[in-house]
């Protein structure tokens, strides 16, 4: 049958013109949709990392005074570091500034104002951020107690610090050990100076420093031992001159020498010492002093109380 009807479709059809503007405009506004979401949304992840940094360094430098207590001035200098930015951030950012425990939050959210998803009737894309930073306790009392010493070897251990502003180390205390027997694995007497609990003041670095002997005699004396296994030491012309060894616990050949709380700390460690000690309970150190490993030769507790924080060792956590 050929009616009215079909020829016009046929002429339709045979109309490439006409079949590619009406296609054309039929897919014009998804291609622009799907143009402008890229568009857009390269604008907000743009956005987003900027917001990321700003929220990086808000949260640090809160977190460069924040001690757990003092949540308002810690806020306050997050604002101020936000607001420092708010000319390249979106005109409805909000944030929250939270802690808990020592850690302190700083979440921002704004909305980035679209342009070509509009004709979707999309006009913003939400963006949100979130950065945590911790500042770790810092000493401000910092305690170290001989405990006791053992062993065949004689032995002087000097507790160095370098105080703020100086390269120099300072001597703060001395503790020498002299063997009187063998019977034992070796016993003897300690003595420190000063005696008792050693406060070490302020200081930027701290390190022990263990002289051994071993002949079990200071320098400029021999050991000779009696038939009870006791330890004389005797002045000759003949006796050491100087130390068989010298330990340091700043010294990563030799960090495996020292035990906190029972646990030998690895080889190669270039830790401060300060690293094993923290604000909560004191510890129990035991130093090796080169003659076996199946007990150790000087022992001390060291202690700390925190009141401030290490604003310059402030970091990250998320």
């Amino acid at each position: 049958m050929d009616t009215h009807f079909f020829r016009h479709i046929r002429r339709l059809a045979r109309d490439r013109g006409g079949n590619f503007a009406t296609l054309t405009a039929l897919i014009a506004v998804p291609l622009a949709a799907a143009g402008g979401m890229a568009v857009d949304y390269a604008s907000a992840i743009h956005q987003r990392t900027n917001l990321q940094e700003i929220a990086d360094g808000a949260a640090l430098a809160g977190g460069k005074i924040f001690d757990g207590t003092n949540l308002a001035a810690a806020q306050a200098e997050a604002t101020r570091f936000i607001t420092a930015y708010a000319d390249t951030t979106p005109a409805n950012l909000s944030y929250t500034i939270t802690a808990s425990g020592r850690t302190l939050s700083v979440n921002l959210t704004g909305a980035v104002p679209t342009n070509l998803m509009r004709v979707v009737n999309i006009n913003s894309v939400n963006i949100g951020v979130n950065s945590q930073a911790t500042a770790p306790a810092k000493p401000d009392i910092v305690t170290l107690t001989p405990t006791q010493a053992q062993g065949w070897y004689y032995k002087v251990i000097t507790i160095r610090v370098v105080r703020p502003n100086s390269t120099a180390e300072t001597v703060v205390g001395t503790v020498t050990y002299q063997p009187t027997t063998h019977n034992n694995s070796g016993q003897g007497t300690m003595t420190s100076v000063p005696s008792g609990p050693i406060t070490l003041g302020q200081y930027t670095k701290l390190v022990l420093q263990m002289d051994v002997k071993n002949d079990g005699c200071p320098i400029g004396k021999s050991a000779s031992i009696g038939n009870d296994n006791g330890v004389n030491c005797n002045s000759k012309a003949s006796a050491g001159t100087k130390y068989d060894l010298m330990l340091r616990t700043d010294d990563p050949s030799t960090s495996n020498y020292l035990f906190v709380d029972g646990s030998e700390l690895p080889k190669g460690v270039t830790l401060p010492i300060e690293n094993y000690f923290g604000c909560q309970a004191a510890q129990q150190h035991a130093w090796e002093d080169g003659g076996g490993w199946d007990r150790q030769d000087f022992f001390y507790t060291i202690s700390s109380q925190c009141s401030s924080v290490d604003g310059d060792a402030v970091r990250l956590t998320n």
